[in-house]
């Protein structure tokens, strides 16, 4: 039980301001699903006046959070935004991801989320967005560092206190993602895959190693479920290479209700990527009852520890060994997985987040 009040100090008085810039009208993949359950876990106290900053409409279900829509123009983050936070006298504002306003006129701590350092990703000319992630990671009070493998990241390109980082792990929707009942392997055996279809989430390796897989277990059904990027024609090539047009499925963007019922029909994931801030489908794939083969390296390993078998996303012998070991530990796997998903939920990481502006305004 996590509470949320631990201080006899009155903090009532004290104003949030939340920056949901370009967030909450698209589609929920992993930053979206955080600001909306970080919303939840704020709404259900009353310790704080929340204010919730959007440049969209916004349907507001909150109770304990006051929304504020502000019509989109130029510079919207430091000229409109930045205006109307002084006008409210904010004393805390917090930013879902590395991007804050530019404000002069009064001390207001700033609490940013950094998820990945998703420029080193990126293909084309990201100079200015590079600059703004700079002034944010400066300019904070607090930084919420997602793993402990993110925190090192920063550390690693930014000459900071490593005390401003604070490490909150995110977590999953407890309400969708359920362990139904044990489940024996199907015929044909069923392969999950989700997120955005670029070169880091590694998935034409995966696709690669699928005539070893049905070599050692005959028919093999791989379903990728994301929205195109920098590799999806490479991907869709490399299946044709392969012939394994009918093996393989590549879809677009589900929604949640839809995705969780794909982890439930699968019988193993595999999330191989090349490097990742945090992992959020291994929980996902841990609480829906299926084994998970991930990488050994970044966050991803930090996040599934022993539940998970670890490979090298670069050795494509070793993602094939990695996934005849999970089929062959199947029901062992899942009870590991769902005991891993134990550590985390969105009641901790609400808890210690607004234990963290406490602080900051104590």
């Amino acid at each position: 039980m996590y509470l949320y009040y631990t201080d006899i100090t009155d903090m009532s008085k004290y104003r949030i301001g939340i920056i949901a810039k370009d967030i909450l009208n698209k589609n929920t993949t992993g930053i979206e699903n955080y600001t909306i359950n970080i919303l939840n876990e704020f709404n259900k106290s009353s310790e704080f006046q929340f204010y919730l900053y959007t440049n969209h409409e916004y349907i507001n279900k909150y109770k304990n959070i006051k929304h504020i829509y502000i019509k989109n123009r130029k510079a919207w983050l430091h000229t409109s935004l930045a205006k109307r936070i002084i006008q409210d006298d904010i004393d805390l504002i917090f930013s879902p991801i590395p991007s804050l306003p530019i404000i002069t006129k009064k001390k207001i701590k700033k609490v940013i989320t950094v998820h990945d350092l998703f420029f080193k990703y990126m293909t084309k000319n990201l100079n200015s967005t590079k600059l703004f992630f700079k002034n944010a990671i400066l300019k904070s009070d607090k930084i919420i560092s997602v793993s402990k493998y993110t925190k090192s990241e920063i550390l690693k390109y930014y000459k900071i206190d490593k005390n401003k980082i604070n490490v909150i792990y995110e977590s999953y929707d407890k309400n969708l993602y359920k362990y139904i009942s044990k489940k024996n392997m199907s015929s044909p055996i069923k392969i999950l895959c989700v997120g955005t279809i670029n070169k880091r989430k590694n998935f034409t390796q995966i696709v690669k190693v699928i005539p070893v897989i049905k070599d050692v277990f005959g028919d093999i059904k791989l379903t990728i479920i994301g929205n195109k990027g920098d590799d999806y024609e490479n991907l869709l090539r490399t299946i044709k290479d392969f012939k394994l047009e009918k093996d393989v499925i590549v879809s677009g963007y589900v929604s949640n209700d839809e995705l969780a019922g794909e982890y439930r029909k699968s019988d193993l994931f595999l999330y191989i990527s090349k490097e990742e801030g945090f992992g959020l489908p291994i929980l996902e794939a841990f609480a829906s009852g299926v084994p998970v083969v991930t990488s050994e390296n970044s966050s991803t390993k930090e996040i599934a520890k022993n539940a998970a078998i670890l490979v090298d996303p670069e050795n494509l012998m070793d993602i094939a060994d990695g996934i005849i070991e999970a089929i062959k530990r199947n029901n062992q796997l899942i009870q590991l997985g769902l005991k891993e998903i134990e550590k985390f939920s969105w009641e901790k990481t609400g808890s210690e987040t607004l234990k963290l502006f406490r602080e900051l305004l104590n």
